[in-house]
């Protein structure tokens, strides 16, 4: 996670573990300012649920890498390839989550998208309005079982205010 100092504005980067309980505070890197933030907390059962999804399909061939992403607390899972730091995914989370948004803004019911970048994909499937599982894959589209898979956990329903069904 990334956080600016309130007093002389440079980045620090922290890890998900200087998290606790809802409320993260650290000493600036560059000037030593004591800093405080309050983090809204990802909701457990749609984390638990993710998780344990993203824990279970690593035997698929086509999957190079993929993260969990929350838009108030960043990465929450990276099983990314290591030339891709937190803060690189922090950067294409934000960027990804931005897009699905805009998107959202015309067509309310779109729960994905995709992307095809260098021959690689981009699948940004949004678990609830703030939390998206990210999988780079080398096919498009990614195999029916994967998709499958994909749509058990990620399918948002917005007569329950976007929460998993």
């Amino acid at each position: 996670m990334i956080f600016f100092c309130e007093d002389c504005g440079k980045k620090n980067v922290l890890s998900s573990e200087q998290l606790k309980d809802g409320k993260v505070v650290f000493r600036c890197s560059t000037c030593n300012y004591w800093n405080s933030y309050s983090v809204k907390t990802v909701k457990a059962p749609d984390l638990k649920r993710a998780d344990a999804f993203l824990k279970t399909r690593l035997h698929f061939p086509e999957i190079i890498g993929f993260f969990l992403f929350h838009t108030a607390t960043g990465v929450l899972t990276n099983n990314m390839p290591d030339m891709l730091n937190n803060s690189d995914l922090e950067v294409l989370g934000n960027l990804l989550i931005k897009t699905v948004s805009i998107g959202r803004s015309q067509y309310p019911d779109v729960k994905e998208i995709s992307l095809i970048l260098s021959s690689k994909n981009i699948t940004v499937k949004m678990i609830n309005k703030d939390l998206a599982v990210i999988i780079v894959g080398k096919t498009f589209p990614l195999s029916k079982p994967l998709r499958d898979q994909l749509d058990r956990i990620g399918s948002i329903d917005t007569a329950q205010n976007g929460h998993l069904k």
